[in-house]
């Protein structure tokens, strides 16, 4: 996808400066900062799996939870040494 994007000519002098620092052309430049960018967000959730969240019933504790799951994991490759 192409888009075009104006850039203020003060801007335009940096970002030139800034993608020769780094041996990239201009457009690899800015599609580097806009994928950090994109990296750096938090993930979104669709409403129906955020209503989810609280409706897990469980009397243990996250802490008891978590040992049975991993005491309950087993490689299937290996069997379970004892």
């Amino acid at each position: 996808m192409k888009i075009s994007v104006y850039v203020p000519k003060e801007l335009e002098d940096q970002l030139r400066e800034q993608a020769e620092e780094q041996s990239m052309t201009p457009s690899l430049f800015v599609q580097t900062l806009v994928r950090e960018r994109f990296e750096r967000q938090p993930r979104r959730f669709s409403p129906s799996f955020a209503a989810l969240a609280g409706s897990w019933e469980d009397e243990r504790s996250a802490e008891e939870i978590c040992l049975d799951l991993e005491e309950s994991r087993q490689d299937a490759q290996r069997s379970v040494l004892r």
